[in-house]
């Protein structure tokens, strides 16, 4: 099981355009959530992913993604979702050594935009290009598992009321 180190940033400028590869469209399906954790279920270009992800310890957690076939997906989803799935198109773009994956919300969420980038361990020293805004790595409201709650009861966030940073 891997590691993932990750910090999370609104997006304020579209600077981040012109260095990005064509995006990719995904619905992420949240499955359960437990002590800290998730399971998910992503269309990415409609190949479907398994995704675990343990509790966070700082910026840290534990990480698994696993192919699935797409039949059984449908089903898992169909099963166990808790309603519509959260959907985005995403974006990478490489700066200074890193890559960082810019997601663009649809749907309830049309106007959000974040960022975030993989670290190689956690004190690393992160240089932020002029378009991330405000860090939102620890504010639960951006976490994908409150997002897709959030898409499920049909609660959009009041994206003006941001403090972007």
């Amino acid at each position: 099981m891997a590691l993932e180190i990750e910090r999370k940033f609104l997006v304020i400028k579209d600077g981040w355009r012109e260095s990005a590869r064509p995006g990719l469209q995904i619905v992420d399906y949240l499955i359960a959530n437990f002590d800290g954790g998730k399971m998910r279920i992503l269309f990415c270009d409609d190949l479907p992913t398994m995704t675990l992800k343990g509790p966070r310890r700082g910026l840290t957690r534990s990480e698994y993604h696993m192919p699935l076939p797409e039949a059984d997906a449908r089903a898992i989803v169909d099963e166990f979702s808790s309603g519509p799935g959260l959907e985005k198109c995403r974006y990478q773009a490489d700066m200074a050594g890193l890559t960082w994956q810019i997601d663009e919300y649809a749907g309830i969420f049309e106007g959000l935009v974040t960022a975030d980038v993989e670290l190689p361990f956690e004190s690393f020293t992160l240089t932020l290009p002029d378009w991330a805004g405000r860090e939102i790595t620890h504010d639960p409201r951006f976490g994908s598992g409150r997002l897709a709650a959030a898409v499920a009861d049909g609660r959009p966030m009041n994206l003006e009321s941001l403090d972007y940073g």
